[in-house]
Order: structure tokens, then sequence, then C-alpha cells
């Protein structure tokens, strides 16, 4: 379930960025996943045989995504910001030749471009406030890159699965949220979220026959495509101050993340996308001091639902795939 993008908005009503500022922004996000890991909808459950790779042996997903990003304070209440993630990842899993082979792809990720303004002045609200945030998510990231693949009669070249594809292969619409309430003078409550719209209903990355993603399990004949799916994440929670002095702020909260089955713009397609959600328990630990802050957060799986597609009801499948059990986000923050 491929949700590339790394926003970790959230824990920011301690301060705001003034008018013609700058921020810098670097974050790290690492994401595994192994065999135990595979879902049918609830159940967490071996791979049925129509979604096993070959020789069945489980797949195993490691991708580590680093984010820059760079916004500007127009006025109080206005900001723009620019992200341009970079993004190694690997999908191990046996090939036609019943040997485990690893595929990886590094490159840059999709660029986006972003304008958030907070609807209150935050000189005069600092209590509260709700951020409303429009961009736009470039297709700068390649959706097609290949490695090589062994069949049982050699080795050549094709497309690495998609959940390690550092882009999506479409232009999206980024929506955002971010909301903020002190409770007191040491705690403070957050909710925040984006949904990325991607109006594009497929890639010309063709699956099915030749097949292009190897172990895809729905090889008909018929080729068919990659979807271009949104995708959406939220989060919430409480931040305590847990040693003022020394700008240091325990969070704990909720996140949920998921793909839909089918896209607020020309959702309705049959083509192959991995939807679901997943939701997790989110502790965080803040550090600011002066006009840096660094940021840990690792978010622990308690829920997934890995739902079939349109294309997995056509063939009356269950819908099954990877979500990982454990992210870990990591950032940093500098004003000037």
């Amino acid at each position: 379930m491929p949700v590339r993008l790394t926003s970790s908005l959230g824990v920011q009503g301690n301060s705001f960025l003034q008018a013609g500022h700058w921020e810098l922004d670097a974050g790290y996000r690492w994401l595994h996943t192994r065999g135990e890991d595979f879902f049918v909808g609830t159940a967490r459950t071996p791979a049925p045989p129509a979604l096993q790779p070959p020789g069945g042996q489980p797949i195993e997903i490691d991708v580590h995504t680093v984010s820059l990003g760079l916004t500007y304070a127009a006025t109080d209440q206005i900001r723009v910001s620019i992200s341009a993630p970079f993004q190694t990842g690997t999908i191990s899993i046996a090939h036609e030749d019943g040997i485990r082979h690893s595929q990886t792809v590094t490159g840059l990720g999709d660029v986006i471009v972003t304008g958030n303004a907070w609807l209150f002045n935050p000189r005069t609200g600092p209590a509260g406030n709700v951020s409303l945030g429009l961009g736009v998510k470039t297709p700068t990231g390649s959706n097609t890159a290949a490695d090589t693949y062994y069949t049982a009669s050699g080795a050549e070249q094709r497309w690495v699965d998609q959940a390690v594809q550092p882009g999506d292969g479409g232009w999206g619409i980024v929506l955002e949220l971010q909301a903020f309430q002190r409770v007191s003078s040491a705690a403070v409550t957050y909710l925040s979220g984006f949904y990325l719209l991607n109006p594009k209903e497929r890639t010309d990355v063709q699956i099915g026959t030749p097949v292009g993603l190897p172990g895809d399990g729905l090889s008909t004949g018929t080729p068919y495509f990659l979807s271009v799916p949104d995708a959406y994440s939220v989060r919430g929670g409480v931040s305590y101050a847990l040693w003022p002095e020394q700008g240091l702020s325990l969070s704990l909260g909720g996140r949920f993340d998921g793909v839909p089955v089918g896209d607020l713009v020309n959702g309705g397609d049959d083509n192959f996308r991995r939807p679901g959600y997943a939701a997790f328990v989110d502790p965080g630990l803040d550090l600011s001091l002066g006009s840096n802050t660094f940021t840990l957060n690792v978010p622990v799986r308690v829920h997934a639902d890995r739902r079939a597609n349109l294309r997995d009801r056509v063939m009356n499948v269950n819908g099954g795939g990877n979500l990982a059990k454990i992210f870990i986000f990591a950032g940093y923050t500098h004003r000037f």
C-alpha cells in the first residue's frame, strides 16, 4: 500500500512562522514489511495460492525516504512550501527461477508545492488555530523503474513492483488540514491530515500478459494496467510539555493511513491497485532548541484491512498485501 507522502503534520501549536521568515525541514521515514505482515482483509495470514509469488515465499519490502522541504511565510497567516522526497526501495521475492532475489529502485520522488493559511491570526489567537492547505503533486518520481528479474531461462529487465517505485505516475492535488488547541499550560491537542487526489485513472505500466510485475498472481491473458490511486493520512492526539525549560515534549495519539478502493475523480476503474488502511498508535518526542526542532515518531500498527480492489472483485478473489507493522519518522526543522 504505497502511501508515499511523508508529511508528519501535527504538533505545531507551540509556535508559528512569522511573516518574512523561512523554515527548512528535513524528514526521514523507514518502512519495512515481512512475510507475517501479509493481510487478506483484516486477517493476517499467509498469501493464498492466487496471490502467492513463485515458490510461495513471502514478500519483504524495505523503503527509506528522505524528504527536504522549504517554507516561506508571506504573512503571519499564509505560507508557501515545496517538498522533495528522495527514496530507496527494495523488494525481496522469489523469482521464476525459484530463488529469492532483491530488486532496488533509488531516485527522486514526486515533488509537492503547497500553500497553507491559518484561519485566525496567530498573534491574536495563540490558544488554538486551524490551517487549510492546497497543493500540487508533480510526477517527478519514476513509476517505471526496472531491475533484473530472473526467469527459468535467464535474466531480463522488468518493472519493479509499485510499492517501491518513487512516484505514482500522475499529477495530483493535495488537500491539507492542521489544527491545534491548547487545553492547559502544558498540553496541546492536535489534528492533522492530508488527502492526495489523483485525477489520472491509470499509468502506462501494463501487467497481466506479459507479466510486468513478478508475482502479481492475477495474470488472466487480458492485459491491464496499474492505477494511479488516491491516498490519505490522518493524525490526532495530545502533546505534553514534559520538560518545558529544555524544550522537551511527549506526544501520544493515533494515525490512520490508507488507499481507497475508488478515487474521488475517475474512481471506478478496474485496473490494479492495493487498497486498504492501517491504524496505528502514534507516540512521539519533540525537542525544541531555539530555532531548531527535532522530532521522532514511531507509529505501531494496531489494526489493518487490505481490501479487494475492483479487479479482484471481477476475478472473484480476495485482495491481499503487505501492511507495515511499524514506521519510523524522524524530523529536523530550522527557522531563520
